[in-house]
This record gives C-alpha cells, structure tokens and sequence, in this order.
C-alpha cells in the first residue's frame, strides 16, 4: 500500500500584476475572477523506502532556475533528489507573467517578488502535505471529452489559426482516486490536454482546470482535486471560424464555466461507472534530458537586416535582440528538455517540459496500449512549443513561435526523435521499477 500526503494553499497574486500567456494585453490585471491555487501530492512506500512529491501550481509557466531553486529547497530541507520531484504547471493564461519580458512582452512587469514567495508557499504546503500522510487505496479509470478541437486547420497545405474538427486531439480524460481506510475519497486527480485561453482579459483565474476542480470539490464532500495538463498545446476550447474571433466574443466567462463544468462531469461519471483498483503498490521516478538544438543561428548583420523588415514579429524580435546584445549575439548552442517520469502503483506519469504537441501524447499511448499512462506537458521548465517534423512544412505558431523566447531560430527537426527517444527511455527505467 502507498501513503499519501496532500495540501494546498491561495497563491493569488495582488491586482495589478502583469499576465502572461497574451502579448496583446497593454495593461496589468484589473481583478480577480476565482484565485490562483499550489498544491502538493506527497507519496511514500509504506516501507518508506521511496518518496516522491508532484507539485502542481496555477500558472502559465516556470522557469528552468525558478524549478531548480524550488527542488533545491525541497533537497536541502528533506533530501529530495530532483528525480523524485514532478513540478508541473496548470498552464493558465490569466497568471502572472513567469519571467523576464521576451519579444511581444516588452511593454509588461515581472515580478520576482510574486515568484520569490510563491517557492516560499509552496514550501509550506509541502509541510502541510508531509504531516497528511496516510495509507491510501488507489483507483484508476480513462473517461472521454470532446472539449478540445485542434487549432491547425491546413487551408492549401499551409497552416491557419483555427479549429480543425478533423485534425490530431487527445480526448483521454484519465482520472486517479485515492481512498481513506474508510472508505471516503481524499483525492481525485485528474487530466486533460487542452489549452486554457478562453479568455485573454485582465482578470486573474485559473480558467476552465479551475472550474472543473471547485465543482469535482463541491460533487464529493471531503475530497480534494488536483488538474495535470495534458499534451495540449495545438489544442483550444471555443474557437469559432478564428482564435482571434474566439476573443472578441463578450461572454468568454460564461464558457470558461461551461467548460469547466463539461470537463467536471465527465471525471464525476468516469468516477462513477469506470475505476478500477491499482494492485501494484510500486513506487518509483525517473529522469532523463536530451538537448535539441536549433537550425541555425544568425548574425548581427542578419539581425540588423531584418529589424527592418515588414514581418512585424519577425522586426520585433530582432529589435529586441539587436538591444540585448550589443556587439555579436552569444546564442544558447542547445536549451536542456529533462523529461520526468513517476510510476504510481502500475500508474505510469510522463511528464514533458515546455508545450508539447497531442501527438506526442498520442503515440506514446499507442506504442503502449497496456500501460495506464497519463501523458504531460508543462513540467519542469517552459521551454517553449515542441512541434512535431511534419508540421514544419506546414508553418503556424507551434513551429514559428520561438521568436517568444528569444531563440535564434526554429528548433531542428530531430527534435521528435529526440523527444520521442527520450520518453521510451523514462518509460523503460519506470516499467523496470529503477530509480538513481
């Protein structure tokens, strides 16, 4: 049997925050529509050979140094090994921006005082989930949901900002229960791929995941709901002929509640009709990085060339680069992408960094139809979107958003091959029970 801590706590920032997530937004927060949670799921053998701790907050992203720093406390206070540390992000666009300003957030604020105290509570939490510890029976089923629709419609081979009812979505709600002694639910974890940018106003929230989980909270009385992000990031909610239409619409709140409430009661149904116990009381985490690299990297005289050109973006970004380096840009060789898996029972969580395609998601479930694998993006580190080979050719923000993060270029396209390499591995330590 497996043991198993939790707590949470508010981390909602004071109005007037900038948001990320948005670069049109021109102002800071105004309010706030539902507050911003931390939470932290704290597991153990029963022999209390293993211990692992999944950290989920309410935000759009983190920073590689911001993880590490968080995994270095955790180390120092309770020797955590950064391998038994899943730090994951709910990816909600009505949060704090999570660093300094890139190109298109120039114009925005960060906080490093809101970040430097969110480690803080975190901290605590992680106390509070410590001191929760109790034996726990798990449960595990897979519900479905049409929510999500792919946001790469292909109009003549190339991509267009849209809803594509035809195109690659993960439907997949997986969803874990963990039961008291007596019979009660302590826990309900649930997932889903699908991006929360329904609305892009100024009100702090932690959208559509935070709907679901107030809901699931108020449905079972006593019981606590924790929102993993799936492989979503080429997937949206309302998008209507355009993502920009999506936007002008005036009751964006009315669907981020439909919404939420849609996912709610499709774990509320798996929960009743579709769980199944987990015998296998294993308990083990692993993690493995690979380094993708970019295409090419130019120099300033190319920069200085095309900070004139009539690609708006394209000139900001090499506006903004063309301030950061004053002589020959220093460019970044590779950016570190540390894929993290936990094995929970015969529950197997494969946590990527940054904004993974579904198809990611997809194919690693296929190649392992008899695994119960949940698969996740925004763990560790934002490191921006990870597209697969075959949309390159088609363009669109998933394969040409790099410009966001002050890259030199696209990412090389082995970086499927890299990705995909790399979580087989994490899923072969895992399937072996291994751990450092």
């Amino acid at each position: 049997m497996i043991k198993l801590g939790f707590s949470e706590c508010t981390v909602t920032p004071p109005v007037g925050i900038w948001l990320g997530g948005f670069s049109n937004r021109t102002a800071p927060s105004t309010g706030v529509r539902d507050h911003l949670r931390a939470q932290v799921m704290w597991l153990e053998s029963t022999d209390r050979e293993e211990e692992h701790v999944v950290v989920v907050v309410d935000q759009v992203g983190l920073t590689r140094s911001w993880t590490d720093t968080l995994q270095e406390r955790l180390q120092h206070l309770w020797g955590l090994r950064s391998d038994q540390v899943l730090v994951h992000w709910t990816h909600t666009h009505c949060a704090p921006l999570y660093r300094e300003p890139t190109p298109g957030f120039e114009h925005a604020v960060f906080s490093s005082d809101y970040f430097n105290g969110l480690i803080d509570a975190i901290i605590e939490v992680s106390r509070s989930a410590r001191d929760d510890m109790e034996p726990v029976s798990l449960f595990f089923g897979t519900g479905s949901s049409d929510l999500a629709f792919s946001r790469r419609l292909i109009v003549d081979g190339q991509n267009v900002f849209a809803a594509n009812p035809y195109g690659v979505v993960d439907h997949d709600v997986p969803v874990v229960k963990a039961s008291r002694s007596d019979g009660s639910c302590k826990l309900v974890l649930f997932s889903y791929a699908c991006h929360p940018t329904i609305t892009n106003g100024l009100l702090i929230s932690a959208e559509f995941p935070g709907v679901a989980r107030s809901l699931i909270e108020k449905r079972i009385p006593g019981t606590q709901a924790m929102f993993l992000q799936g492989c979503g990031a080429d997937a949206v909610v309302g998008v209507v002929s355009s993502e920009k239409e999506r936007y002008l619409l005036q009751d964006q709140w009315e669907d981020v509640e439909a919404a939420g409430r849609s996912l709610a009661w499709k774990v509320l149904l798996t929960l009743a009709h579709q769980m199944e116990p987990v015998i296998d009381d294993t308990l083990a985490g692993f993690t493995e990085s690979c380094y993708p690299t970019f295409e090419y990297f130019p120099a300033r005289i190319e920069l200085e060339e095309r900070a004139k050109g009539e690609h708006v973006g394209d000139s900001r970004w090499a506006n903004f680069l063309l301030q950061r380096f004053p002589d020959e840009p220093i460019w970044p060789l590779n950016i570190e992408a540390r894929v993290h898996g936990l094995r929970l029972g015969d529950i197997y969580f494969l946590g990527h960094p940054g904004e993974v395609v579904a198809a990611y998601g997809l194919r690693l479930k296929e190649r392992h139809p008899k695994l119960r694998l949940i698969t996740l993006g925004y763990c560790h580190s934002q490191i921006g979107y990870i597209p697969r080979r075959s949309m390159y050719d088609e363009g669109g923000y998933e394969v040409d958003a790099w410009r966001t993060w002050g890259y030199p270029s696209r990412w090389d396209r082995n970086i499927e091959q890299l990705f995909e390499s790399t979580a087989e591995t994490v899923l072969l330590k895992l399937k072996m029970g291994e751990t450092p």
